[in-house]
């Protein structure tokens, strides 16, 4: 059996709701080298949701190879938390290098252009069963894309993705994930698709060519041209390349339809981009982000676990995409169907001695014949009588049914009493209370009569959009509000997702 593996941490790279990413380096083997470990915070290694949505990250990164998207070399348990090693790629975050204003558009449509392909290779990637997966990242922003020295662009964290592959365990739930300025505007809805991701493409690409985010949310009608808030930098881009200008609008299309597949918006950039004059990004990167590397802002960061040894829990190693212990099952398979045989057979044989050996049946005795007893008749069932002093007949309820009386005069049938009139009862209010707790922000309410706020509402089903104090958004779909009733959603912060109850 191989040892365990053994890492050593050396320093904090970041950290989520769900977990934090290290800088580590593999130590006991004869290759030492650096890695990126993804653990889950000890508070949350309890959440199956959570434990398998981090698998199926490691398990959906193992499935896809494409020079932009991290590389996943193992999913292993690490001091009793599950963990994803990666490779370690060495850079700064396009997030950083935009403190320092727009990039050159060479290098902008460069960076876009990688992204746009790994998307296509997500999407399009077949899993084990064959099909596509259909990866949807759902997180596109200047954080998550990360430039080396050499110029390569590498897009990361895939936590909240979603894909369709066999081998998933967290099930698709109603929540959706995201930052709010990327989100397109049919995931305020709850709806994700392959063209939401190419909206925050746009959003992302007209940032780095800019310099200015485009609004808060896709709401905002100004991010699309000519924008009266943005029209200098829409003017900026026309400016540049018409093209451009087209490609980049189509990509903030508010209909998902309208909006340029991956495939066809990296062919479109890199026809934009061999148009350009400008410095190559090989280049540019050479240049530029050692120069932010040196200056400390993006180097790993002290953390408690700063030199200390992650150890490989014996046993619980899981190689991706295949799994320690699957050799074991054809074994394991033969052995069930040997055993199986055996007993089969034996079954069969006892039941066939049986047979032959059993004993002649033994006539039963004859039985007697008893004759009947007759049982003394109950007395007759008193009639109902109407309440004394009221003067009105018996409760028209059905009464209880009594035992068949045996005498030969039946006692006279109570008549039923007219119907009383009955009030109606009054009906409850055509409205609710919507009521928010826990940590948002800022909520708001689609439902039958449209756009509402929290208090007293429509009765119906409503979805409802929730942003936290970090910029996070989330959607949670069938509310439901009932006549007369509060609803209240409780949204957490650090798990990211609200519950509703009536009360």
């Amino acid at each position: 059996m191989n040892p365990s593996r053994r890492y050593e941490v050396r320093g904090l790279l970041g950290e989520g709701a769900f977990g934090a990413v290290y800088l580590a380096r593999a130590v006991g083997g004869g290759i030492q080298r650096e890695v990126a470990i993804k653990v889950l915070h000890r508070d949350k290694a309890n959440s199956p949701a959570i434990v398998g949505r981090l698998r199926d990250e490691a398990r959906m990164l193992a499935l896809i190879r494409h020079r932009s998207i991290v590389r996943v070399d193992d999913l292993v348990e690490l001091d009793g938390n599950w963990s994803i090693v990666m490779e370690y790629v060495e850079g700064c975050d396009i997030a950083a290098l935009l403190r320092e204003g727009a990039l050159a558009p060479s290098v902008a449509i460069a960076v876009a252009e990688e992204v746009a392909n790994a998307l296509h290779a997500a999407w399009t990637q077949a899993g084990t069963d064959g099909r596509p997966l259909r990866l949807i990242h759902r997180d596109i922003k200047p954080g998550n894309v990360r430039l080396t020295a050499q110029g390569e662009v590498k897009l990361l964290d895939f936590g909240v993705a979603r894909a369709e592959f066999a081998e998933r365990e967290a099930g698709t739930t109603q929540t959706g994930f995201g930052t709010l300025t990327y989100m397109a505007p049919e995931r305020f809805e709850g709806k994700d698709s392959h063209e939401s991701d190419m909206y925050a493409l746009g959003v992302f690409l007209f940032e780095m060519l800019t310099g200015v985010s485009p609004g808060k949310t896709a709401a905002d009608r100004d991010r699309q041209p000519p924008g009266r808030r943005y029209a200098e930098q829409w003017a900026y881009l026309a400016g540049v390349s018409t093209d451009l200008h087209v490609i980049v609008a189509g990509l903030l299309a508010y209909e998902p339809e309208r909006r340029p597949a991956a495939r066809d918006c990296a062919r479109a950039l890199a026809d934009i981009r061999g148009q350009l004059r400008g410095e190559r990004l090989e280049d540019w990167a050479a240049r530029t982000v050692p120069a932010v590397l040196a200056e400390g802002r993006v180097a790993p960061q002290g953390d408690p676990r700063t030199g200390t040894i992650l150890t490989e829990r014996s046993g619980t190693a899981t190689t991706v995409p295949e799994r320690k212990g699957v050799r074991l099952l054809p074994w394991l398979a033969g052995g069930v169907v040997s055993f199986a045989a055996f007993v089969v057979v034996v079954l069969v044989a006892g039941i066939g001695a049986w047979w032959v050996l059993r004993p002649a049946p033994i006539a039963p005795p004859p039985v007697a014949v008893v004759a009947p007893v007759a049982l003394p008749s109950p007395a007759p069932s008193k009639p109902a009588e109407a309440p004394t002093g009221t003067g009105k007949p018996a409760s028209p309820t059905r009464p209880k049914e009594e035992p068949r009386a045996t005498t030969r005069t039946p006692a006279p049938p109570v008549q039923p009493a007219p119907k009383a009139a009955v009030t109606p009862a009054p009906t409850a209010s055509a409205e609710g209370r919507l009521r928010l707790a826990g940590d948002p922000v800022d909520a708001t309410f689609t439902g039958p009569n449209g756009k509402v706020a929290a208090g007293s509402v429509p009765a119906g089903t409503y979805t409802a959009q929730v942003t936290f104090a970090s910029g996070t958004a989330v959607t949670i779909r069938n509310v439901v509000v009932s006549p007369g009733r509060v609803t209240w959603l409780t949204c957490k912060a650090d798990f990211g997702n609200c519950s509703s109850s009536q009360e």
